[in-house]
């Protein structure tokens, strides 16, 4: 049997294709996980920032309701303002501390309730940041959760911020409902 000198040639493009594949798996291996790794950084980090706004939101909210004044959930920082008349600090162009105050919430079981879960949700303490599917669901989950506390909170508290559209504009009528503004969604 002779060889063909067209045989090398013609198996060429095949060779070519085979070493270009192999290059581009190897290639793409390592800057897929690079590329992962970093995605994954920026949206952790995305999480755990949104997830560190609304434990400060569940925070600035039981320090608003009356009956939480003795508990835990009162920071450091604000044990340190309390009695600013012993506190030289301010000097006297600055505004004074009741000026910078919000109004307390009235004393409500069921937002107390709601509150002290989303402080639960919320809380870092108990997040896990291991690289799991389970750990990351259930973060996820908690996130979702902690979310939907916080429309039912800012609605009892008449705190809802609504879209640039006037959606979800909670107005306080005199006899204590809650009145949702957007009335386009309504059927008639």
């Amino acid at each position: 049997m002779q060889l063909n000198p067209f045989d090398e040639i013609l198996g060429l493009e095949e060779k070519f294709y085979n070493d270009g594949y192999r290059q581009g798996m190897v290639d793409g291996v390592a800057t897929g996980r690079i590329e992962g790794r970093t995605f994954g950084l920026e949206k952790g980090f995305e999480k755990y920032v949104e997830s560190g706004r609304l434990y400060g939101r569940s925070i600035i909210w039981a320090n608003r309701i009356p009956s939480f004044h003795s508990t835990k959930y009162i920071t450091r920082i604000e044990r340190d303002h309390v009695g600013t008349s012993e506190n030289p600090s301010h000097s006297p162009g600055d505004a004074s501390l009741s000026s910078l105050t919000l109004p307390l919430l009235s004393e409500n079981l069921r937002l107390s309730k709601n509150i002290k879960t989303l402080y639960a949700l919320a809380e870092s303490e108990s997040l896990s940041t291991e690289n799991l599917e389970e750990v990351v669901s259930d973060f996820d989950d908690r996130l979702k959760r902690a979310h939907a506390k916080v429309k039912i909170i800012e609605r009892m508290a008449n705190e809802v911020q609504g879209d640039l559209e006037g959606q979800g504009k909670v107005v306080n009528g005199n006899d204590g409902s809650i009145e949702d503004t957007n009335i386009s969604k309504v059927r008639h």
